[in-house]
Order: C-alpha cells, then sequence, then structure tokens
C-alpha cells in the first residue's frame, strides 16, 4: 500500500539512498561550489562529474546547482564591473581636468573619446536592417 502512495508523489528519485542535503548543506555545498570552480576552473562537465563523484548527486540536481552557481557568480561579477568603471571613470574625468587646466585640449579630446569608449556611448544603435520592397514586372504595352 505504501509502494502505491509514493507512486504518484514528487520526491527523491526510486532506488535513491543518500539523505536529502539540509538547507545549511545547501547553501554550503553553493559556497565550495563557487571557489571550486573559481580557483580549479572547473568547466560543467568537470563539475557535473565532481557532484557525482563527491556528493554522490544525479546530473539533473548537478545540472540544478551548476546554474544556481553560475547566476551567484555572474552577479557576484557584474556588481564589481560597474565598481571598476566607476572607477577608470572618476581617473579619466581627473586627467580630463588637469588637460584643460594645461590648455592640451588634445589629450582632452583623447579622453572624452575614452570616457565614451567606456559607456559604450561610440556604439551604432542597432540599425534596422528589415525593408519592404515592392517588385514591379512590366510586359509589353500595358496602360
Amino acid at each position: 500500500m505504501d509502494s502505491e502512495k509514493s507512486k504518484g508523489r514528487a520526491g527523491r528519485p526510486k532506488g535513491s539512498t543518500k539523505n536529502k542535503m539540509t538547507k545549511v548543506q545547501v547553501e554550503e555545498f553553493i559556497t565550495e561550489s563557487i571557489s571550486l570552480i573559481m580557483n580549479e576552473h572547473l568547466s560543467y562537465r568537470e563539475y557535473i562529474k565532481y557532484c557525482k563523484e563527491t556528493k554522490k548527486l544525479s546530473e539533473n540536481q548537478s545540472n540544478i546547482y551548476w546554474k544556481r552557481v553560475f547566476e551567484l557568480i555572474k552577479e557576484k561579477y557584474s556588481l564589481q564591473r560597474e565598481e571598476e568603471i566607476d572607477k577608470h571613470l572618476f581617473h579619466l574625468w581627473s586627467i580630463y581636468g588637469q588637460s584643460i587646466d594645461k590648455g592640451d585640449f588634445n589629450t582632452a579630446r583623447q579622453i572624452l573619446g575614452d570616457i565614451s569608449k567606456l559607456k559604450g556611448l561610440n556604439e551604432p544603435d542597432k540599425l534596422d536592417m528589415t525593408s519592404q520592397n515592392e517588385i514591379i514586372f512590366k510586359f509589353g504595352n500595358e496602360e
């Protein structure tokens, strides 16, 4: 009777004998995975293999952890990237001010170009390459 009830419920895979990780263990594993991926430069396949061998996880569960870890890494480094851009902009504006004060307008112009590159202002807008053309064929004396 118990086996009939368990057939319809979602949960552990059939044949699984490993205890489910607690939320704390999952968070510790994700933190460990971040440092492992960053320090050892593990690829997706290497990480899946690591999860299977060390934690006895299925490929599907390992994939879920990979996606979660990858999102956390992207989030962390996007914030650091913004901080670096802000720091560079501050230095560029400072150099620009010094160039203007000295009357070195060529350097000031180059600095403005660098600032526009850093902010992405020099990127051309995406062009709409779709167009509608009409072709008219004229055969003979049509009026």
